[in-house]
């Protein structure tokens, strides 16, 4: 295997430059990302420093409020905000305080600032313990002189300080923030361009390069998709076929079994049978016993005609499960013929054949049908098919008219039959047994050998296709005959 220079060299190049301007892109990322987080930080100091103050003035100002509400209406409801407000204030205070300490750009004297609302809530609580104990004239004395409008003047100015402060480095750092995102957004764009270009020129070169490795690749694929659907369709069809010639083995082994045993066992009544008639025969004159005369008579009357009577019904039914066998095996031996058939004219044709017997007991068959054609062996189509809606005629509910619907779906290479009837179903236990040859379900009222599913079956498997029932005991039964709309490409796979 020959390695191609060029094509390693300029890839190499092509993994430098990659390599290099993404290490360039991180390092850049970082630094700015570390300096957006460290301007976020300060951000959020100023706010929560700015919210701090702000909340601390309001509370004043609500104990305030709380204070001249009260001295001018002597109302003890305006008490209430007044003592919240005053009960709030230790830990607005712990607040800014811990704010304050986390700002790094600039700082503030906020001792003098709670020496300020010290004194200002020792004159709030002075006025009102003086209203309260009755000397209103005295209170209001004290608020008059101006002293508490002073000291409020002075807090304000300390909190628009500190609120104004704040204000500014909130405004700077938004600036940063920023102007730090547009260089990171620069970066990013401009990386992009370079990283488009270094990526458009490697798939260009890796393009020219694995174009015929590709469509090697693709034809590999190819052949290996079918390989394994080869190779599936082979092994379903041994499988298949393994579990046929169990069950078949099974039915010779046990089915045939019991005609066999029936004729040994008659067969040996009749041995002991024709014992007594050679005894009285054979005397040659010489007396017999009233026993033996008796004996001889009985056997020639009853013993042997009923030995031969069984003898002959055992052999009869050996000779049609023989025979049932055989005629399955000659449908597995015989040379398919594709042709074109349409589904409608096949379905119309099959139940024509039988109109007499749908009229004989009331029925009707409703043909939902468009025109479907496939390419597939007629004589399969048509005898499952009959079968199908002999069965349905056959196993018909005695409590309502007869109805059959047969219907045909196309999904893609395959096709759908179904037949379904109004009859009286099939139990769940059972729906696997009606295939089987031999085997029969439900009441035993009619005649049959329990070989046309079994049948109906084996045509379906022979065509490529399969044959599934469902039912509901009481109601009725869906067949679906699923087949290959063209038969030439399962033959073709089967040669192959």
């Amino acid at each position: 295997m020959t390695i191609n220079k060029p094509f390693v060299r300029n890839s190499l190049i092509m993994l430098f430059c990659g390599s290099a301007l993404l290490v360039s892109v991180v390092l850049s990322a970082i630094i700015l990302i570390s300096q957006t987080q460290e301007t976020f930080n300060k951000l959020v100091a100023e706010r929560v420093a700015r919210s701090a103050a702000v909340d601390l003035f309001s509370l004043l100002q609500d104990a305030e409020t709380g204070q001249r509400g009260y001295l001018l209406t002597m109302d003890p409801a305006f008490l209430k905000p007044y003592d919240d407000a005053v009960a709030r204030i230790p830990a607005a205070e712990d607040k800014l305080t811990r704010a304050v300490d986390r700002l790094t750009d600039h700082t503030h004297d906020t001792p003098e600032l709670y020496d300020l609302i010290s004194q200002k809530l020792q004159e709030l609580g002075t006025t009102v313990d003086a209203a309260q104990k009755g000397d209103l004239q005295a209170a209001r004395r004290t608020v008059s002189d101006g002293a508490g409008q002073q000291l409020m003047t002075s807090i304000r100015e300390k909190m628009q300080a500190i609120i104004g402060a704040s204000d500014l480095a909130i405004r700077d750092n938004v600036g940063k923030h920023e102007a730090t995102s547009e260089r990171l957004q620069f970066i990013i764009i401009a990386a992009f361009i370079a990283i488009l270009i270094v990526l458009g020129g490697a798939i260009y070169i890796i393009m020219r390069h694995v174009k015929s490795l590709t469509e090697a690749r693709r034809e590999l694929m190819k052949l290996n998709e079918e390989l394994e659907m080869r190779v599936q369709e082979r092994t379903q069809d041994v499988v298949r076929a393994n579990q046929e010639i169990q069950r078949y083995a099974y039915i010779v082994t046990h089915d045939l079994r019991a005609p066999l045993v029936n004729i040994m066992g008659f067969a040996s009544e009749l041995d002991r049978s024709i014992k007594d008639v050679s005894a009285y025969v054979l005397a040659d004159g010489a007396p017999l016993s009233p026993q033996q005369v008796l004996d001889a008579r009985i056997a020639v009357e009853q013993d042997m005609p009923e030995a031969l009577g069984f003898i002959r019904s055992s052999t009869s039914r050996m000779d049609g499960l023989i025979n049932a066998i055989l005629k399955i095996s000659r449908d597995g031996r015989r040379q398919l013929k594709p042709e074109s058939i349409d589904i409608k004219d096949l379905a119309a044709h099959c139940v024509a054949s039988q109109q007499h017997r749908i009229d004989e007991v009331g029925g009707k068959v409703e043909l939902a049908l468009s025109s479907t054609k496939l390419f597939s062996d007629r004589m399969s189509i048509e005898q499952i098919l009959a079968n199908l809606v002999d069965n349905a005629i056959k196993y018909r509910s005695l409590d309502r008219p007869l109805r059959i619907k047969i219907e045909a779906v196309r999904r893609g290479r395959l096709v759908d039959i179904v037949v379904e009837d109004n009859g009286r179903g099939i139990e769940a236990d059972d729906l696997e047994r009606v295939f089987e040859l031999f085997r029969r379900a439900g009441p035993q009222d009619q005649r049959g050998e329990g070989i046309g599913l079994a049948h109906v079956r084996s045509l379906a498997r022979n065509l490529g296709g399969e044959i599934d029932v469902r039912s509901v005991p009481g109601k009725g039964s869906v067949f679906v005959l699923t087949t290959p709309t063209d038969l030439t490409q399962v033959l073709r796979s089967l040669s192959a």
